[in-house]
């Protein structure tokens, strides 16, 4: 057996295979911003949901939003950083009573499941989901999944950057995985969080 040669040839397909998932990523890295977001929130609604997870923006988010006027209730749902971002909404002015708290989920999917009867007990018909911009996709659908009967948008953490370039930027980990974890939503829980037609025409201009 030649070694100097399979040596070689072993590490030919380890370079092309490191190449090929650096390609990847950098495409997916560039493509995050387009297909990744959803639309705005429009108007006002019953409760603002902020989920855990890189907690302080986006209990500084929900709080503003609260403070906007846009609904009258917070509901903070995800372990870790719960009680933190309570606190942060209580120093940004939202008072003790307009806040609710969820501690036990684990998982954006476990996110929807464990609220629904929160959201349910206080009559909730329609919310303004607080996260990352990479995860408001995955978030939406699994609310909707959840809780149909109700009305799901989204508001969400993103800096201001091009669309080419906030993958880059902002968390480019957790945007990486954000691809993997929509797939695995969608085989493991049905969970479908595609992008929208409307999205891969943007990236073609």
């Amino acid at each position: 057996m030649n070694i100097a040669g399979v040596s070689r040839r072993l590490g030919r397909s380890v370079l092309i295979i490191a190449c090929s998932a650096a390609v990847t990523a950098a495409l997916a890295l560039t493509l995050a911003g387009y297909v990744l977001p959803v639309s705005r929130s429009a108007g006002r609604a019953n409760a603002i949901v902020a989920l855990g997870g890189f907690g302080v923006p986006r209990a500084e988010l929900a709080a503003q939003l609260f403070l906007d006027g846009v609904a009258p209730l917070v509901v903070v749902t995800g372990a870790g950083d719960c009680d933190a971002m309570r606190d942060i909404l209580l120093a940004r002015g939202v008072p003790a009573k307009a806040i609710l708290t969820e501690c036990a989920s684990r998982s954006t999917q476990e996110n929807a499941a464990f609220a629904s009867g929160l959201l349910r007990r206080a009559h909730v018909r329609s919310a303004v989901l607080v996260t990352h911009w990479f995860h408001a996709r995955r978030a939406l659908a699994a609310f909707r999944a959840a809780l149909p009967e109700m009305q799901f948008t989204a508001e969400a953490v993103r800096p201001s950057e091009p669309s080419w370039r906030v993958g880059w930027v902002s968390t480019p980990g957790a945007t990486l995985a954000e691809f993997t974890k929509i797939l695995w939503y969608a085989l493991r829980y049905g969970i479908v969080a595609g992008p929208q037609p409307e999205q891969f025409a943007a990236v073609a201009q």
